[in-house]
């Protein structure tokens, strides 16, 4: 894939229109091209800020006549019931234009968190080239710095070693994506976390300890968020182990653990002296 035609296949791409062999070879062509990477980055940023900018001009027109509200709310309640999925603002203009014509607002509805189980399953079970990688997590941090619009925080697990990292995409957000090495059974088993910003709370993802566990193409995927972030871990290991890993882990979001009482030993015991 050339440089041209990866421009006018973008805006598919960022919609979720791509086989996952088209996919690939357009994802290794933005992991050798620095400028199409950034291009796409910059992309998905715009989607991204739109998509909060038409959120705010929403929540704003809530504040209408009680009667408005009321017909407003009719009106999303038969629009659902012949749908039966959510409408989203997609394109600012479009967006714009509907608002200002109609006078009313759709809100929109929290997004189910299960197409972003079953996308981070898939793009884990069909590895991407990494752009760093035999580096600390301290390093992944600093690579990751500025290259997302939100900081992220690379959990230390007890079992797993950090392998590598790069940016990808889960569904419309943007994301790091970082492979950890288990072994397990003789083998090297893989693991992948996904990090992404949802600072609209729209998925249903709840800070730890509560952490949801799902399953698609094979692997099971654990879900938490810390503030407006919002983890992903990605592995063929069972339910219990990787709810064991993840208490168990240094994740940002969770309270230290308190330190332990000291031993009768290391007590400071002192005779009391009689008078």
């Amino acid at each position: 894939m050339t440089c041209e035609e990866l421009e006018a296949f973008l805006h598919p791409y960022l919609d979720g229109e791509f086989e996952p062999d088209d996919r690939l070879e357009l994802e290794n062509h933005l992991s050798a091209c620095g400028p199409c990477a950034r291009r796409l980055h910059e992309e998905a940023r715009f989607r991204e800020a739109l998509h909060h900018r038409m959120r705010d001009i929403a929540e704003a027109r809530t504040r209408a006549p009680e009667t408005l509200r009321q017909r407003v709310q009719s009106g999303v309640r038969q629009e659902h019931q012949r749908q039966r999925r959510a409408v989203l603002l997609r394109y600012g203009a479009a967006a714009m234009v509907v608002l200002t014509a109609s006078g009313t607002y759709l809100a929109l509805r929290p997004r189910p968190s299960q197409p972003y189980v079953e996308d981070a399953a898939r793009r884990h079970a069909r590895p991407l080239p990494p752009e760093i990688q035999h580096a600390s997590p301290e390093v992944v941090e600093q690579w990751l710095d500025g290259k997302l619009d939100h900081r992220v925080s690379v959990p230390r697990f007890r079992e797993l070693a950090v392998r590598s990292a790069r940016i990808a995409n889960v569904k419309d957000r943007t994301a790091a994506y970082v492979t950890y090495e288990v072994t397990r059974d003789g083998g090297v088993r893989r693991v992948g976390l996904f990090v992404f910003s949802d600072s609209e709370k729209e998925l249903g993802a709840m800070p730890l300890p509560k952490m949801e566990v799902g399953s698609s193409h094979g692997y099971n995927v654990a879900m938490w968020r810390d503030g407006e972030v919002v983890y992903e871990l990605v592995s063929d290991l069972n339910e219990a182990d990787i709810r064991r890993m993840v208490t168990e882990g240094s994740l940002p979001g969770r309270p230290p653990a308190p330190a332990p009482a000291p031993a009768p030993s290391e007590l400071d015991v002192r005779p009391v002296s009689a008078h």
